[in-house]
């Protein structure tokens, strides 16, 4: 799932975190990767694609957009 955001994954580890992912990734743990995506802002690109995806999916969700960006968060972790 995250490849196929992953110019939004990008763009909120530089706003998020001030980390260029293309210079760090290498040097970063899958732990702490993983931490980091788990805890960008539910307000940040990666969290508005997947309000878009799931409003697309699912136009009559009973969730608002804090809880769908929640449940995105937890699949991740279930990776």
């Amino acid at each position: 799932m995250l490849l196929h955001i992953w110019d939004a994954v990008e763009a909120d580890f530089q706003r998020d975190y001030h980390i260029d992912l293309v210079e760090q990734l290498d040097h970063m743990s899958w732990r702490k990767f993983m931490a980091l995506v788990n805890n960008l802002s539910p307000y940040g690109a990666v969290a508005t694609r997947i309000r878009a995806k799931n409003s697309e999916d699912r136009p009559n969700s009973p969730m608002n957009d804090e809880e769908m960006a929640n449940a995105f968060f937890s699949s991740i972790v279930a990776m």
